[in-house]
This record gives structure tokens, C-alpha cells and sequence, in this order.
């Protein structure tokens, strides 16, 4: 499957947003109500790499789709997919992700009498050597600016293999939480999770993800392919999910770069999960300004609450100086909403490392994923957003949506 349409006929792919500069946007809901309930696209991101993102994503996928609401689950590191690590995923499609890049036509060429497609690529992707332009396609981004400025029509397209997108379904347990204490906290080799008797009627979740090509550069056109696939079929006998609302849970790449831009990319909540370190606060100051900037409504989840705090009073106590968590007094302090806590648990940490579900692992784990699940129910259903987008005069702030994916 192509990565996007062909380029040639993209006009807008580069075209500056018209507002003037200091002009507000107007206020938008983040996300519009469907009947009784709401479809929410959830984009579960971090600032920096290991603070739980594909844990959160996968449990709170599982749980609602438990709960009978309709979820798709799309893992959008495409250059680390693991999310199918921890769910029964069944494969049904498999597709080739291609990205068009420019081959010259030498005969219709006007050589050094024109440069135009050289000097327009902002990518270097073109280069005028001697009496020819060369192509370097894995420097192409595939927007089709070269062959729009083109005045001979030179300008012709091959393909270039990116990545795979795959699609499938996992069938997931119907009550999670009643049959905790049938997971055995001593051996967890069976993965209950991954049981091959759960019935034909069990809830179904359906899956996507992309596995980026070796050696690739490039992972923002594959994401795009990720979120843009179509949701596979779901199979005969498998219950239809009749839940009030319908969740898009996307498990997106850390950091703030353009892989991370991409995935969150008109997302109707951003979801960032941290972790209470000097690290994990730093980051999430990042992941945080990168929502305020793109106006995504956004709200924090603190993953292994309490981890590594001291049993002893700290000397900061002694004197009389208030200790607690970092993330918690800094949302609190910036207006960030935290939709919730996850506490450290070992048994948690002994369940995933085997690629089962960890909310069943212990009692206060299962309540926080459970009140998490609660609070999404009700953001979905009153279709209000967490946060207003940010209203700025900031011209930076003027590009065009899809200028700032980085999906150029």
C-alpha cells in the first residue's frame, strides 16, 4: 500500500498557513459527541523512552474492550513495535508501505538552464552534479514539490519499500479483575493472558502497528500508514461491541521529535505518562510544551508511583521542608491535569516482563487501571476536552496542521 496518494497531485503539501501573524485561533472542542457517547482518538505518549507508555496503552485497550466499548489499538512505534508482545494477536493483513521518490527524466532535463526541482527540496534529496541532477531517495520525503515546480514535466516517480503494515484482532478475557487470583504469582509461565481456550464470544480487540524497514530513516510515513489502515474485519461469532463509546488508543514513540509529532497528530487527547524521577519530570516538561504548542487538550498519568522513595526521612524534612512526588507538585503547580496514579508494584513489574497484562497483578494496580478506564468513560461520553487548546500569539504557531506533523 502506498504511504500517501501520489505526490504530483498533492498541491497543498507545502503551502503556508494564510493567517496573519497574532491572529487567534478560535476555541474547539477537542473531541464532538456520537449519540449517547463519543468516539475519542487517545494518543498515550511520554517525553522520554521507559516510562510505561505500551504497559498503559495495552491494559487500558484491554480493559475497555473488556468492558465492551468499541477499541482499536494502533502501535505507532513503528521502529520498536511491541505491543503485540502482551496480546493474543491474530494476524489478518499484511501490507507493503511504499513512499514515492523522484527518478529524472534526462531527456526532458533542462539541466543547469533550470535547478528549479534542486532548489526547491528543502530535503536535499536533489543535487546538480556536473550536467545532471541526481537523487538520493532515502533523503526524499516523498511531497512532490519537485515535480510541481518541474517546467518540462522531467520529474517521474519510482517506489521506495518503508515498512509493513499488519492488522489483526486479539480476543480478550470478558471479566478482567474477577479471575485475579486465578494468575499465579510463583510461575506465569502459562500466560494467562494469552490462554488458547478463551471462546469465540469473547470481547474483541482489534490491532494495527507497522515494522519499519532496516536501515530506514524515516518513520513518519509509515506512522501515517498506521493510523490511516483501515480496522480488519471482525470474525464470524465474535460479539459486536455495542459499548457507548469507541476508543482509538494510539501507543505512540517517546520523545518530541517527529516520529512522536506524527503520532500524535490530531489526536483528541493527549495522554502522557511519567515516571517520578529528576529524568522523567524533565521529559515530561518537554512532551507538555509540545502539547501546549500543537493545542492538544492533555492530561498525565504517573506510572510507578512511589518508586524509589526513601524509608527514612530526608534531611529536606528534617528542616521542615514539604517532600513529595515531583510530577504531582509540578502538574499540580502548572494546571496539568492527572488523570491518574499507578503505584509500584513488584508483582506488576514480574507480570509484564513476561508478557502478560499487569492490571490483574495486584489489587491497588487493578484500581488505578480501573479508575483510569472510569475517567476515559466519562471524558468520551460528555465530549468536553481535559484541557482548552492553548490560544497563542505566538506567530511560530501560524503553520498549518500539517506542516506541523514533520509529515512533509
Amino acid at each position: 500500500m502506498p504511504c500517501r496518494p501520489p505526490p504530483a497531485t498533492d498541491s497543498d503539501g507545502h503551502r503556508r498557513s494564510d493567517r496573519q501573524p497574532g491572529k487567534r485561533r478560535p476555541r474547539q472542542p477537542a473531541w464532538t459527541s456520537h449519540g449517547d457517547g463519543g468516539r475519542m482518538k487517545l494518543a498515550i505518549a511520554s517525553g522520554k523512552g521507559g516510562t510505561g507508555k505500551t504497559t498503559v496503552a495495552v491494559n487500558l485497550a484491554a480493559l475497555l474492550a473488556a468492558r465492551g466499548h468499541q477499541v482499536t489499538l494502533a502501535d505507532c512505534d513503528v521502529e520498536e513495535p511491541n505491543a503485540h508482545l502482551f496480546l493474543p494477536v491474530e494476524w489478518k493483513t499484511r501490507e507493503q508501505c511504499t513512499l514515492p521518490v523522484p527518478k529524472v527524466n534526462e531527456t526532458l532535463c533542462l539541466g543547469a538552464a533550470c535547478r528549479r526541482c534542486v532548489d526547491a527540496c528543502r530535503f536535499k534529496a536533489l543535487a546538480f552534479m556536473g550536467d545532471a541532477v541526481l537523487d538520493f531517495p532515502d533523503l526524499c520525503h516523498g511531497c512532490g514539490l519537485c515535480a510541481l515546480v518541474c517546467p518540462t514535466g522531467a520529474m517521474t516517480y519510482a517506489t521506495r519499500l518503508v515498512g509493513e503494515v499488519r492488522g489483526g484482532i486479539a480476543r480478550i478475557r470478558p471479566a478482567m479483575g474477577a479471575s485475579a487470583d486465578r494468575v499465579n504469582m510463583a510461575d506465569r509461565t502459562g500466560r494467562p493472558d494469552r490462554a488458547p481456550d478463551l471462546p469465540a464470544t469473547a470481547p474483541v480487540l482489534r490491532f494495527r502497528d507497522g515494522v519499519l524497514r532496516i536501515g530506514e530513516a524515516m518513520a513518519t510515513p509509515l506512522i501515517k500508514a498506521v493510523k490511516d489502515m483501515p480496522p480488519p474485519a471482525v470474525p464470524p461469532g465474535a460479539p459486536s461491541a455495542q459499548g457507548p463509546c469507541a476508543f482509538v488508543i494510539r501507543d505512540c514513540p517517546p520523545g518530541v521529535a517527529c516520529a512522536a509529532i506524527n503520532a500524535v497528530h490530531d489526536a483528541d487527547l493527549l495522554l502522557l505518562v511519567a515516571e517520578p524521577s529528576p529524568f522523567g519530570l524533565h521529559d515530561l516538561r518537554l512532551a507538555v510544551g509540545l502539547a501546549r504548542h500543537l493545542r492538544l487538550s492533555h492530561a498525565v498519568v504517573l506510572n510507578r508511583a512511589g518508586m524509589g522513595l526513601p524509608s527514612a526521612p530526608s534531611s529536606a524534612e528534617a528542616a521542615g521542608i514539604p517532600a513529595g512526588d515531583p510530577v504531582q507538585d509540578w502538574t499540580a503547580r502548572e494546571g496539568v491535569p492527572l488523570l491518574g496514579v499507578i503505584p509500584f508494584s513488584r508483582a506488576a513489574a514480574e507480570c509484564g516482563a513476561t508478557g502478560s497484562l499487569v492490571h490483574d497483578a495486584a489489587p491497588e494496580v487493578r484500581a488505578a487501571y480501573a479508575g483510569l478506564a472510569d475517567a476515559l468513560e466519562n471524558l468520551a461520553r460528555v465530549a468536553k476536552p481535559v484541557t482548552a487548546p492553548m490560544v497563542t500569539d505566538d506567530p511560530a504557531a501560524t503553520t498549518s496542521a500539517k506542516e506541523r506533523t514533520c509529515d512533509r
